[in-house]
């Protein structure tokens, strides 16, 4: 039963008190007016108990809702600043997804103007790998040139040293055989020396070493008599590979298909297959 409801009920039992009070003294107040004012009082004050119970309980249970009431408030204010609350953050969190949408988009476009920046960096970074492979590979074709025409050129000089040291030699017989003509001349008078007659035009022979011996300085060669080669040719050997001049051969023994003499003028080790020609053109 609700509070309203007892406090109504008591008051229906106090009224019902007064009537039965007012009554009774009416039928009774004859016969016995003092027992009759002690049990009214006693039922006056019973009544009043049960007021002040009544009341009592009325107050605690106002106090209970009271307090409920409050507790809900608060519980109301704290849901109140709650929800508030989340509702700014949402507010913030929208306007921060909004924001990072944008920056995404902002990244999105940068992100494409990297990648094309960087497609033409890979493609301006091959077309100069192409550039450095081209000269590189001109480097290394200019360098074999080099390398070859050092190698010629070398040869070339040491042909030219060669034949230097054999206008050298030619000039010291010829000077000896000047120096002898002479003599004999002077101590014999009465021999006159031949007639001058046109030198033979030299036809260039070229062949191969067959035997060398380097520490005795000898070597064989695969021309002969059948060649034209005669005794005191002169021979160049040289290796085509390497494109070096390597001994000069005199030749001292000559047959019909082969030859030998000393080397001379050394350059470089007499091996077999290198070959030999009496002329460089």
């Amino acid at each position: 039963m609700s509070t309203l409801g007892k406090i109504l009920t008591v008051l229906v039992v106090l009224v019902s008190i007064a009537v039965g009070v007012l009554v009774t003294s009416e039928v009774v107040l004859r016969e016995n007016w003092r027992q009759r004012y002690e049990e009214e009082v006693r039922l006056f004050n019973k009544a009043l108990e049960q007021r002040d119970t009544a009341f009592k309980q009325r107050d605690e249970t106002k106090g209970k809702w009271d307090a409920d009431a409050a507790l809900k408030q608060q519980q109301i204010e704290t849901l109140s600043n709650q929800v508030a609350l989340l509702t700014g953050t949402n507010t913030t969190l929208r306007g921060e997804n909004e924001n990072q949408e944008k920056r995404l988009q902002e990244l999105a476009e940068q992100l494409k103007g990297l990648n094309e920046s960087l497609a033409k960096e890979v493609a301006q970074r091959d077309a100069w790998r192409k550039e450095r492979d081209d000269a590189r590979k001109e480097k290394d074709d200019l360098l074999t040139m080099y390398t070859q025409l050092e190698e010629k050129h070398r040869a070339a000089l040491a042909d030219l040293q060669n034949c230097k040291e054999n206008l050298r030699q030619t000039a010291e017989q010829l000077a000896a055989a000047e120096s002898r003509l002479e003599y004999i001349t002077r101590t014999y008078p009465q021999v006159k020396p031949p007639e001058e007659v046109p030198a033979v035009p030299i036809t260039k022979i070229q062949g191969l070493v067959t035997k060398a011996d380097n520490e005795a300085r000898v070597a064989e060669i695969n021309l002969g008599a059948d060649d034209g080669v005669v005794k005191g040719m002169k021979f160049f050997v040289y290796n085509t590979g390497e494109n070096k001049y390597l001994a000069t051969l005199l030749v001292n023994m000559v047959s019909q298909n082969s030859a030998a003499g000393e080397l001379s003028v050394i350059r470089g080790s007499v091996k077999v297959n290198d070959h030999v020609t009496n002329r460089f053109e």
